[in-house]
């Protein structure tokens, strides 16, 4: 499964969760094929996100974080650093 921005999804993709309103109603049943109809829909009732059936290939985990680690290793402030943490939990939720 794969959480996608709305304005990546595309015709043809197939829903792996059921779209919730801000009011808590499922507007679109998981299973359900995308249309470039449904997806101008969504956009309009502000759904920023879907949830699609498929798995998206990630680069191995210690190449991300070596990664990480380089592009902030001269970083020694606190606002930045923070954002650095706040990037490396959003990493490993990516790789649960």
């Amino acid at each position: 499964m794969l959480k996608i921005s709305i304005d990546r999804a595309k015709a043809g993709m197939i829903l792996a969760q059921d779209v919730i309103n801000e009011a808590g109603i499922v507007v679109v049943p998981a299973g359900k094929e995308l249309t470039d109809s449904l997806i101008s829909k969504l956009s309009r009732m502000n759904i920023d996100v879907v949830y699609i059936e498929g798995e998206k290939a990630l680069p191995p985990k210690e190449v991300v974080f070596s990664e990480l680690e380089k592009r902030f290793q001269k970083i020694n402030d606190n606002p930045t650093l923070l954002v650095k943490q706040a990037l490396k939990e959003h990493l490993e939720e990516m790789y649960k």
